[in-house]
């Protein structure tokens, strides 16, 4: 099998290698010659650079392309994606090619541009999560479209990509750009996930006057059961590091985070969308909050500092909580996908989509056959709903904050328990006659039920 990429960043040169080592012969270009000759270095170094050829422009690399040809492009999302699609257009490329893009793109881009581009080469989104070691030993790849370019390519990406159980975690999820959208989805949970992650080490480290290390040793307790996941893990073994003076190294990291765009555009799409996922927002937005101080806004937004209170947990709760929360951020991110799949007629395949993040990903988890499970698992699940309503309530006590901890609480509350919505429907109405509608299913106005009322009495 002959394949391209175009963009030899970490992830590039990482896919590349994996690529190679799977049997194909790849032919790499980068902007950056220096990119290119570090991954010849790298190939040769394990002995695997006959199948590859490093060329210097995107005219060289279509003319040593047998056709029809697969490129794939791994460049950073946005207008340089357009302007190697239009490149490799003049180089020759035509509509028998696949294109795939890769990166961290808009759907609403890959939707674009798979018109765009129609008649002059397929287009295809695919989004690979795994990070730099995933992709070089094998990530999770999730593609979406039918086209028929995608039947050379398949069966070698099912090589490539991690696998679980003897499957692979590579998977077509759905039609048109919805690839990149279950990858969009894919980083607003991890988000979410990372997000409770740090606010069960916050309400043990201030809370419970816990130090880096006695929490590291309770993650990993945790992770040698049924909670087992990468990024549960990796918590476990960054609140063990140490310097040489035996001061935990998470204390000297700043406390600011950063941000790409994908947690900020699932936040986005789940509002235009009308599906909620309150715990995946809040994590965006608890990103934000720890930039204040380099906003413009920071004088309004900052306050004075105040004393929090240390209190007693029971830690099986603490642990059933943290499980429940888990769960209900997997749930929101599926909830999204299936109301986006329904909206854009894409036929999104969920049991595809979670075999893709069973292994490779940055949020596979042992308990993702849970999730598959469904509402009606979660809803067998008293114990550890009881405890998330408890750890939330000792949590917020504190004084500290937990923006995905009470958000996930307040979601299962609003889904499972008499809601206010009637009275805030009364208010629009009230003000703005937008109208209302009885528990009979009439639709009317307040002052017409205070007619029907005053008639009555």
């Amino acid at each position: 099998m002959q394949v391209a990429l175009v963009g030899l960043g970490v992830m590039g040169k990482n896919l590349a290698l994996n690529l190679i080592e799977q049997g194909m012969t790849l032919v790499a270009y980068d902007k950056n010659p220096d990119a290119g000759e570090e991954l010849l270095s790298c190939a040769k170094s394990q002995g695997m650079a006959d199948r590859l050829h490093i060329v210097s422009d995107l005219g060289d690399m279509v003319k040593r392309l047998t056709p029809p040809r697969s490129v794939l492009l791994l460049v950073p999302a946005g207008e340089l994606v357009d302007k190697v699609c239009n490149e490799l257009v003049e180089a020759g490329v035509d509509c028998n090619d696949i294109i795939v893009d890769c990166g961290n793109s808009n759907y609403k881009d890959g939707i674009s541009r798979k018109l765009k581009y129609q008649n002059k080469f397929e287009f295809a989104t695919m989004g690979i999560s795994g990070g730099a070691e995933g992709a070089r030993h094998g990530p999770a790849m999730m593609a979406s479209g039918s086209e028929g370019g995608w039947e050379r390519v398949e069966p070698w990406f099912e090589k490539v990509a991690a696998s679980y159980k003897g499957e692979s975690c590579f998977a077509r999820v759905g039609q048109s750009a919805s690839g990149h959208f279950v990858k969009m989805v894919h980083n607003g949970i991890e988000y979410a996930l990372m997000q409770l992650i740090a606010e069960m080490y916050q309400l043990l480290r201030l809370g419970t006057n816990r130090t880096p290390h006695e929490v590291a040793e309770i993650f990993n307790q945790w992770s040698e059961g049924a909670l087992n996941s990468y990024l549960l893990s990796i918590s476990s073994h960054i609140l063990s590091l140490e310097t040489d003076a035996g001061e935990a190294l998470v204390d000297l990291i700043d406390n600011k985070v950063g941000a790409k765009g994908t947690g900020l555009w699932t936040a986005q799409n789940a509002l235009e969308l009308g599906i909620a996922v309150p715990s995946l927002v809040a994590a965006v937005q608890a990103r934000h909050l720890t930039n204040t101080a380099d906003t413009h806004a920071a004088k309004e937004m900052t306050y004075a500092a105040k004393a929090t209170t240390l209190i007693e947990l029971d830690l099986d709760e603490l642990k059933d909580a943290f499980m429940f929360a888990s769960l209900l951020a997997y749930r929101q991110g599926l909830a999204l996908i299936k109301g986006a799949s329904r909206a854009h007629q894409w036929k999104v395949d969920l049991s595809k989509t979670l075999q893709t993040w069973r292994a490779g990903c940055i949020i596979r988890a042992d308990y993702l056959d849970n999730i598959a499970e469904g509402v009606e698992f979660i809803d067998t699940l008293e114990t550890e709903s009881l405890a998330l309503r408890k750890i939330t309530g000792q949590a917020m006590m504190t004084g500290l904050a937990f923006p995905v901890l009470s958000s996930t609480q307040t979601y299962f509350a609003t889904l499972t328990t008499p809601s206010n919505g009637h009275l805030v429907q009364a208010q629009r109405d009230y003000f703005g006659e937008h109208g209302i509608k009885t528990r009979c299913g009439d639709v009317c106005h307040l002052t017409d039920l205070v007619e029907i009322d005053a008639k009555v009495r």
